[in-house]
């Protein structure tokens, strides 16, 4: 890591002098890093990278993403950033046309505080870029008042314009230090490895729409893996999606600018073969004059293409002095016909969906912390933070150079259009591999090991519950039973540790005397210590296993085996969940956040408008899958691609539902709380009050009296205002009871389990069904699974084939599942954006919480009890016989809430169960209705 000398003169890196810096002797305040290769650092061909790329791209054309099979010759774009080129580029950010500065200004000043609140004091601000540091100095401002020790690092390529803006700024602030670091990404980004320092990456302007989808997500991930360390933060610029017209202005403004910048990369492609060659003539590869600057905007996609178009017939005519490395690059030296007309391609800029910042987070294993607009919402700017876990294991992007100079030719479709990739069932494989598996104890880890301080593990959150150190010993104990099954093989010493933690306790919320039979407590628990080395032998005995029977090894696990194995990834998963609204329990100061989270912003004035999907109905929903006969895969091999399920999810099983609307959104904490205090001096209010909320003012002054002052929502970084921030748009979390009271309010009820199924995955297969058939705005139907049979028919697909399915392979990928977020997202604001007439709305299933149903626990007509686990559902369907009077218990949920592993939030078949008076569930619930006769 470079060390901050901010008195001293850094000499140019390479051993190269640096004519291009100015006077030599200049006193300065800033150091200067040269991490450009010399030129003798070419590669193998004898060329710079760049000219290589520059001349294959020239010399053969290519198909880009977006352009169907056209091909085009093409420049890398980074030759559009010589000394000239930054100086158009400067002048174009003035232009009244061009918005994205001015917009990315006025966020600056007005998001100021909660962007520097995630900075902390002795830390790196790095910033990939620079330029002209106009936007910059307004945070190396704020910084410089309120923080101490910050070394800021400016990246460019060229260095003149780098000891411009340094030797500028540098003297003005006194407690920022700088460092100058000239030299592409490639080339700077491991020299900044390695620090202890906390680090914030600033990727600022619109840089990354420059970039393809899977570019963006690689080099974005490039970023990450060798540059963040957890809680390190990078700020990325993103132009929105807007008026066609808007975007057409920035690019091709009045005065010309943009075409003078356009054009001046083939004057640096010409400068670049002539320094190259070392002579004092310019060579003329291609004469600008010959060329005129023209592009077009994609509206479907969203992104501005620009190219180069040939006015004449241009001949490229290679030096002899590079015909050797010519061939070599691309196979001939022969000369090249451009015909009039013909276009080079130079660059992209993509213009980003509202959804794109969640998908290029989960993408590459970040989390969005915050996202702020302009007041037009034309732009904006987006906090990422590398977790210290997440659930979600991201799918590797391409890779991809840090330096986008070769565009891949198969990748056909723009991040800002990918709110819905499909998932393959080949990324749900029957075992886990290894590194789910890592990521499922990275984050088991961090709750207990981090959030929970060590005193507080003999706590008891809630007193239904064992306190939280049984569950330290809990997963490993009952991973361990079942590897101990599956190998045939003795339980990991000591043994005795599976007896104390194999089984927690479920009492009955009205009668906690009344429980299931569960592990015995002991006089003492274990030692903590000896808890987690257990649990490390536990793991590398589960990790051996996984890694014998991995797709490279040639071994076929088993099916029962198998079964045992994933039954233990499983039960973890759904702990993880268990652990959690636990904790939200203690008290804050008994906690440590997981994440680095800046203040919820303020909420939307208005609550969103209520927005209804209208079902048909259907007389074969297939609810559940097949299920396994346990007591047949006792030595017989895996079958590829096998779903294995809990046994309360079989047989799979046909139920007929009437016409129904639903509500497209959950109930928020804000309805909610409007709800309370409609009801005055109800003796059931308190009652009525979440457990996920805390009083952060007076409530109540008597019992019986009206609810009153304000309430924040638990989660473990925060609690913040459901009257002031835009937690009044979460999902409330909220007992089955509370909901049923909700409901009644409104004169509505619950969907039974059999509608929320037949909704979501029917909303969902409807969305992928219509974007593949290019259907605007999802489409214009009365409901929802006739317009989805319309589209399947079309296409030659069976819709009730598709939702057959156990995986529901549609669900957004910015679904907030898998610790997306460490707390509830805003459902989607149908006041800002409603549906058009006709037109089928935006609605969200999946994430944030569980939904409750209005069906009971029970199990469907054939069901057997797993032989395996055959507690798992049995003692749940049913009140014990001891509870007087009989009554439902424990009732179904559906979907998953943030802290869900996706394998089980994708599952449509999975079927979560709480009872009806637990209050501390991550569970919310929507409104339904019949329709119809």
């Amino acid at each position: 890591m470079l060390v901050s000398q901010p008195d001293q003169t850094v000499a140019p890196g390479g051993g190269r002098a640096c004519a291009e810096a100015g006077a030599a002797a200049r006193a300065r305040t800033y150091q200067f890093v040269d991490c450009r290769a010399a030129p003798e650092a070419a590669d193998a061909g004898g060329l710079p990278p760049v000219l290589r790329e520059a001349i294959r791209g020239l010399a053969t054309p290519q198909l880009f993403p977006g352009f169907g099979a056209e091909r085009h010759r093409s420049l890398p774009s980074v030759l559009l950033y010589d000394d000239a080129g930054l100086a158009h580029f400067d002048r174009i950010t003035f232009l009244p046309e061009y918005y994205l500065t001015g917009c990315e200004i006025e966020i600056l000043q007005a998001r100021m505080q909660e962007l520097v609140a995630g900075i902390p004091d002795n830390s790196d601000v790095i910033e990939l870029g620079c330029g002209s540091l106009r936007k910059t100095r307004i945070i190396l401002d704020a910084l410089d008042r309120q923080r101490s020790g910050i070394v800021y690092y400016a990246i460019d390529v060229m260095p003149a314009p780098l000891h411009q803006s340094l030797a500028e700024l540098s003297a003005q602030f006194r407690n920022v230090s700088f460092v100058a670091l000239c030299g592409t990404y490639d080339e700077v980004i491991p020299r900044l490895g390695g620090s202890a320092r906390q680090k914030t990456v600033l990727w600022l302007g619109s840089s990354i729409g420059g970039f393809h989808a899977e570019e963006a997500a690689g080099f974005l991930s490039g970023i990450v893996r060798r540059l963040l360390a957890p809680d390190d933060a990078v700020i990325v610029g993103m132009d929105r999606q807007k008026d066609p017209r808007v975007i057409m202005d920035a690019y091709h403004d009045a005065q010309g600018v943009t075409e003078l910048f356009e054009l001046n990369i083939l004057a640096h492609l010409n400068s670049a073969v002539s320094s190259y060659l070392g002579k004092q003539q310019q060579q003329t590869i291609l004469d600008p004059g010959q060329f005129a600057y023209v592009g077009h905007y994609d509206e479907e996609v969203g992104r501005h293409n620009a190219f180069l178009e040939a006015r004449r017939d241009v001949t490229v005519r290679w030096p002899r002095a590079i015909a050797a490395q010519v061939r070599e690059a691309c196979g001939s030296d022969a000369d090249i016909v451009i015909r009039r007309g013909e276009r080079i391609y130079i660059e992209t800029s993509y213009k980003f969906s509202d959804s794109a910042p969640e998908v290029l987070a989960q993408r590459t294993g970040l989390v969005l912390a915050a996202k702020w607009a302009d007041p037009r919402d034309y732009y904006m700017l987006c906090a990422f933070r590398k977790p210290r876990a997440l659930l979600v294991v991201a799918p590797p992007p391409a890779a991809a150079s840090l330096d986008k100079w070769r565009v891949p030719a198969d990748r056909a479709r723009a991040l800002a259009e990918l709110p819905a990739p499909p998932v393959a069932p080949a990324q749900f494989p029957t075992i886990p591999p290894i590194g789910e598996w890592r990521a499922l104890w990275a984050a088991w880890d961090l709750l207990t090991l981090h959030v929970v301080r060590r005193d507080q593990l003999a706590a008891r959150p809630i007193e239904l519950r064992h306190p939280v150190i049984f569950y330290l010993g809990h997963i490993p104990a009952f991973a361990d039973i079942h590897l101990a099954a599956a190998e045939a093989e003795p339980l990991t010493e000591p043994a005795v540790f599976a007896q104390w933690f194999e089984r927690g306790i479920d009492p009955n919320v009205e009668d906690p005397a009344v429980c299931h039979s569960h592990s015995a407590v002991p006089d003492q628990w274990p030692d903590v210590d000896d808890i987690v080395a257990y649990c490390g032998r536990v793991r590398s005995r589960v990790g051996a296993w996984v890694e014998r029977h991995g797709p490279s090894s040639g071994r076929t696990p088993s099916s029962d085996a198998a079964r045992h194995v994933w039954m233990a990834f499983e039960h973890e998963a759904e702990h993880i969940e268990t652990l959690l609204y636990m904790l939200l329990q203690l008290a804050p100061g008994d906690t440590v956040p997981p994440a680095v989270c800046p203040a919820v912003p303020a909420a939307r004035p208005a609550p969103p408008r209520e927005a209804w999907l209208s079902y048909a109905g259907s007389s074969n929903v297939v609810l559940g899958q097949p299920c396994d006969d346990e007591s047949a895969l006792a030595g017989q091999p895996l079958p590829g691609g096998h779903i294995f399920g809990w046994d309360n999810e079989s047989p799979a099983t046909a139920v007929a539902v009437r016409a129904f609307r639903i509500r497209t959104q959950p109930v928020t904490n804000g309805e909610y709380l409007g709800f309370l205090r409609g009801l005055g001096g109800s003796d059931r209010l308190q009652r009525l009050v979440p457990r996920s909320w805390v009083a952060l003012g007076p409530r109540a002054a008597e019992h019986g009296g009206a609810l009153a002052g304000d309430y924040g929502v638990r989660t473990l970084v925060g609690v913040p205002s459901i009257v002031g921030s835009e937690a009044a748009l979460w999902p409330v979390a909220a007992s089955l009871e509370q909901a049923e009271a909700y409901a009644a309010w409104r004169g509505k009820r619950l969907p039974t389990e059999a509608e929320w199924t037949h909704a979501a995955r029917t909303y969902h297969l409807a969305r992928a069904l219509g974007a593949a058939a290019g259907a605007p705005a999802f489409g214009r139907a009365a409901d929802v699974d006739a317009y989805a049979d319309g589209l399947a028919a079309a296409q030659g697909a069976s819709a009730a084939d598709q939702m057959r399915r156990p995986y529901d392979l549609f669900i957004p990928s910015d679904a907030n599942v898998g610790f997306a977020h460490w707390h509830p997202q805003p459902v989607p604001d149908a006041q800002t954006a409603p549906a058009p007439a006709g037109r089928v709305p935006e609605a969200t299933f999946v994430g944030s919480v569980w939904e409750w149903t209005a069906t009971p626990f029970h199990p469907y007509p054939g069901f057997a009890a797993s032989p395996m686990y055959p507690g798992y559902s049995a003692d749940f369907f049913d009140p014990p016989a001891a509870a007087q009077p009989p009554t439902t218990v424990h009732h179904v949920l559906k979907g998953g809430s943030y802290a869900t592993h996706p394998r089980i939030a994708r599952r449509q078949t999975f079927r979560n169960w709480y009872q009806r008076g637990y209050p501390f569930v991550l569970g919310g619930f929507r409104l339904c209705e019949d329709a119809g006769p």
